[in-house]
């Protein structure tokens, strides 16, 4: 009897075998071995994740035993995909950040092996493409591009500005005050595929934040042309054009009359009239030009002091030019980590799919159990779950980079460039950390703010001196009154003043004084935080320096163990087949190969993101000026 259970155990293991090869058949090269049949543990990551590992000897033998991915109609493709591959690199380039080659577009081998079904048991599959035997390693690091350390910073372009050519309709608004009143102007009608170049450049076009500092610029441009016009004269013309009848007089003209009313009744003669209230026309032109004399320099402080705001103000927009461009690549690089999330929730799903057809093919044929049937659903569910918050993240991380490109309301965004390490870094730690000495707009900042405050105390202190004023008018006045009298004043005059003024303020209750302890004080401060943001960009440098060397080590670590999950998921699913295992033991193995695909998504992700926070702790890469800012 023993005997006879294991033949029925082996033949029902078997005839689960060649049922999945069956369900494939159509999607299999003419010629595969029993073992290549067996791998459809693959993860089926849409179109390719790069990585670089620098255990190239290690994993040639192992490479045989990685599958080749099929493309699978699922949501996250739908909407862009995530990319994932892998790529293999000398192990003498592997140990810093600047002796890190860029990766390779090798994949690993990708030999023909039975696909996974997708999350529908009737989908269609297509076959695989045969992988070469070996896999290719590069014999020399990649030349440094333009001079710089970092190859995979857009390039500076020709006019100033990037030139990706975006989709024209993630184009925003032209109205700012745009205010969506209906559901139909947020309903989002298209989704478009970027690069992370094209993302950088919508970015720096519509950012409300660039746009924001720019008009700063443009104030302070326009605040020193204001402190310069005080090294030129001023000029004044005046004019006054008047006719006045005036109260007084008609009050006299009235006195009179009573005057001679009164004389004309003693008399007994008539009176006569007191005479006219006449007007008086007059036109009274003045030509006035005075100059302050810059005695002891406070116009110059003042001048100098614009200068140095409006420099300020141009630091600021190279730190924020460098800041979208991090929140950019950021906001870029976490929606690739959700697009590769959501891949592999679905490679999941449909390993757990795969789990329970064979737990209830067991149980029809009696040598399985009920129980390894609900654990199986109950598997199933769990990562249906993760899929769905998996698929949550994802439109949260394509809102978010939306939001950050201030693109159109009607428009939604995916990821299209391949999840693949974004560079390498050439510097080493040293030369990194006086890179950013010199490059942080935000070290500069603070001692331009320091010049600021030494030209205002100057020119408070040059306010307490004695202050020189010359100015001259020139006058031209005419009249033409009513009366006709020949000896009235009337005609065309002209006159003229020349003036001189001194002034000198030798006491004001201590006022002056406060003012220069203020500035003395602020000098002080720009000076501390100087000290305090020279060691804040090392602390950054060092940080972000010693991340990308933990994730660059995290890449290899998790490639190798990705191969190990699959070739144990690939195992345990067999033995259950063959009733020597269980379904404990392939549930375990699901679960482990998930967890190693999102630690080597993790990984390439992490890695690029520290790159990124590299190159913004060294910042304004790849030249030292403003020509790639808006």
């Amino acid at each position: 009897m023993r005997v006879f259970h294991q033949i029925v155990v082996v033949g029902v293991g078997a005839a689960i075998t060649f049922s999945n090869a069956a369900q494939s058949a159509s999607a299999q090269p003419p010629a595969q071995s029993q073992d290549s049949l067996a791998r459809f543990n693959q993860l089926e990551l849409g179109p390719i994740i790069r990585s670089t590992s620098n255990t190239a000897a290690e994993s040639a033998s192992q490479a045989e035993q990685s599958i080749a991915l099929n493309p699978q109609t699922s949501e996250s493709q739908q909407q862009g995909g995530v990319k994932i591959a892998s790529t293999r690199t000398q192990p003498e380039q592997a140990s810093k950040p600047q002796q890190a080659a860029p990766a390779a577009p090798s994949t690993l081998s990708q030999a023909g092996a039975t696909p996974l079904r997708g999350l529908e048991p009737t989908e269609t599959q297509q076959p695989s493409p045969n992988p070469p035997n070996n896999v290719p390693v590069p014999s020399s690091p990649v030349p440094i591009l333009r001079g710089t350390p970092n190859e995979s910073f857009p390039p500076v372009p020709p006019r100033g500005i990037l030139d990706t050519k975006p989709p024209a309709s993630l184009e925003p608004n032209p109205n700012p005050l745009q205010f969506p009143t209906n559901p139909e102007d947020v309903r989002i009608e298209q989704t478009e595929s970027i690069t992370l170049q094209q993302a950088i450049d919508l970015a720096r076009r519509n950012s409300q934040v660039l746009q924001i500092a720019g008009q700063q610029v443009e104030q302070s441009r326009a605040a020193l042309r204001e402190q310069q016009a005080a090294l030129y004269p001023d000029l004044n013309f005046q004019m006054d054009a008047s006719r006045s009848v005036t109260a007084g007089g008609e009050l006299g003209i009235r006195a009179g009359q009573r005057r001679l009313n009164a004389l004309a009744n003693r008399t007994g003669q008539p009176a006569e009239q007191a005479g006219t209230n006449f007007g008086n026309n007059s036109l009274n032109s003045t030509l006035q030009l005075s100059y302050d004399i810059d005695l002891f320099g406070r116009r110059r402080a003042n001048i100098r002091a614009a200068e140095e705001q409006l420099r300020l103000r141009e630091l600021d927009v190279e730190r924020q030019a460098e800041e979208l461009r991090f929140d950019t690549a950021e906001a870029y690089y976490t929606l690739q980590n959700a697009d590769g999330q959501v891949a592999i929730r679905q490679a999941s799903v449909r390993n757990a799919q795969q789990s329970l057809r064979d737990a209830e093919a067991l149980e029809r044929a009696g040598v399985g159990t009920r129980f390894a049937v609900l654990q199986a659903q109950a598997n199933l569910a769990n990562e249906v779950q993760q899929l769905s918050v998996a698929r949550r993240d994802q439109r949260v991380a394509q809102r978010r980079l939306a939001e950050i490109l201030n693109i159109s309301q009607s428009a939604n965004l995916t990821a299209a460039d391949p999840v693949e390490q974004a560079g390498s870094w050439r510097l080493s730690l040293e030369e990194s950390i006086v890179q950013a000495f010199k490059n942080r707009p935000e070290l500069e900042q603070q001692l331009v703010q320091r010049d600021i405050s030494k030209q205002q105390r100057r020119s408070i202190q040059a306010g307490r001196l004695p202050q020189l004023s010359v100015g001259g008018s020139y006058n031209v006045l005419g009249q033409d009154p009513d009366n006709p009298d020949p000896y009235t004043a009337r005609g065309w005059a002209d006159g003229y003043s020349i003036r001189a003024s001194l002034t000198w303020s030798i006491f004001d209750g201590g006022a002056a004084n406060a003012r220069v302890k203020q500035r003395d004080a602020d000098i002080t401060i720009a000076e501390s935080r100087f000290d305090q943001l020279r060691n804040q960009v090392r602390r950054e440098v060092e940080q972000a320096y010693f991340g990308l060397e933990s994730s660059f080590e995290n890449i290899e670590t998790s490639e190798a163990g990705v191969l190990q999950s699959r070739e144990a998921l690939r195992l345990a699913r067999l033995r259950f087949q063959a009733g020597v295992g269980t379904q404990t033991d392939v549930i375990q193995a699901e679960t482990d190969l998930t967890r190693a695909e999102r630690n080597r998504l993790s990984a390439i992700v992490t890695y690029n993101l520290g790159l990124s926070s590299l190159q913004r702790a060294v910042s304004n890469l790849p030249t030292n000026n403003l020509s790639d800012a808006p």
